[in-house]
């Protein structure tokens, strides 16, 4: 996909990264879903698939562009956009989001933490939160680095 493309090490590997990722973006959607959807929706229909499980081909990648002070400001509107938009889509995976300056957007930064824990659950903080992970919605799972994920 990106063997001809004019892009940085970085760039790529943070494509291979949002490709590849399976089991924890599914955990990650499907909690998001348990905890904005009503109801009525989850009885609707099937389970959407997420954007990572479908054909590489067929992926694209949506650039918003907005005016933000610094970093932080501009990481903070990053976060927000990007939630509003898995409540309406969440289909969508929320950890593949990725920010960089306009005059460069070869130097990416995840915006959320994206750790697995220690039951499949997902840290859905931001990237660099201080103290304990956790996972999306009320009462999500908490965990700390020293807890390790269960084997079977």
């Amino acid at each position: 996909m990106l063997d001809r493309a004019d892009v940085s090490e970085q760039v790529r590997a943070a494509v291979a990264h949002a490709l590849t990722r399976r089991d924890p973006l599914s955990s990650y959607v499907e909690s998001l879903v348990g905890r904005y959807a009503t109801e009525r929706e989850r009885r609707s229909g099937p389970p959407l698939v997420p954007a990572s499980v479908a054909d590489a081909h067929r992926r694209w990648t949506l650039h918003l562009s907005y005016l933000a002070d610094d970093l932080q400001a501009a990481r903070e509107q990053a976060v927000v956009y990007t939630e509003g938009l898995m409540i309406l889509r969440p289909e969508l995976p929320g950890d593949a989001a990725l920010l960089s300056r306009a005059d460069a957007w070869n130097q990416v930064e995840p915006l959320f933490c994206g750790l697995p824990g220690p039951d499949g659950e997902v840290c859905a903080d931001v990237t660099g939160h201080p103290g304990f992970h956790s996972a999306a919605g009320l009462g999500g799972l908490c965990w700390g680095h020293g807890d390790t994920p269960t084997t079977s």
